[in-house]
């Protein structure tokens, strides 16, 4: 497992110091990333700024530069934050008692119920800047790696079992995810188009494709 950048930071500060009040801290920082996902809804990576972050919090930038170097690094926590509770969530599902069908539909469910959340709707329409700098954005996709892996065996499982078509399964599993991360690219929680409706189709016409219509013969014959 990646060791998260955050949890580096969490006792010692930036500049070296111990911190005094871990939690009150913890909930400053919050705020940041909640600041700049809620800007990242409405600007572009490019265009936002910590001025429109420090604005929002009602603060100045000298507040986040005390744990934050730069926009890049803001950015980064925020991705960072939404990419390990997906993760934290994916395990719970692939450690359940369920079936690997009801697995594999409880991570597709997850991707699509969670991507109108404020920070993981933010980090999923931004995507990956060309602006950040590559050691971040090489960061990034090592954590985006473990969530990749633990999907992928879920689908590992769903076809062992016999519920799932026998394709390759990263095929499998990276056509699942970006074709959720897809959607949020173009719907807006605000859209005519209603989220029940859209958190009900999508898994559904994506699971349609991968999952087999006869799961015990197919079993029988792997």
């Amino acid at each position: 497992m990646i060791r998260s950048r955050e949890a580096a930071h969490s006792v010692t500060g930036l500049r070296g110091h111990r911190v005094r009040d871990p939690e009150k801290r913890s909930a400053r920082r919050e705020e940041m990333l909640l600041a700049l996902a809620k800007v990242l809804a409405v600007k572009s990576y490019e265009d936002a700024t910590l001025d429109d972050v420090a604005s929002l919090m009602g603060c100045s930038k000298a507040v986040i530069y005390y744990q934050f170097r730069s926009k890049a690094d803001l950015f980064v926590a925020l991705v960072e934050r939404v990419n390990r509770d997906a993760i934290a969530r994916l395990q719970k599902i692939a450690r359940s008692e369920s079936d690997p069908e009801a697995q594999l539909r409880a991570a597709v469910d997850d991707l699509v119920q969670f991507g109108w959340q404020p920070m993981d709707y933010a980090a999923i329409r931004v995507r990956r800047p060309t602006s950040l700098p590559q050691e971040s954005r090489d960061y990034l996709r090592d954590v985006d790696r473990e969530y990749e892996n633990l999907f992928i065996d879920i689908v590992k499982r769903g076809m062992d079992a016999g519920f799932v078509v026998r394709r390759d399964p990263r095929l499998v599993a990276y056509t699942l995810i970006n074709a959720v991360l897809s959607v949020f690219r173009w719907a807006r929680p605000d859209g005519a188009m209603p989220l029940e409706a859209i958190e009900r189709e999508v898994p559904a016409m994506l699971l349609a494709g991968v999952f087999v219509s006869d799961p015990v013969n197919s079993a029988a014959g792997a």
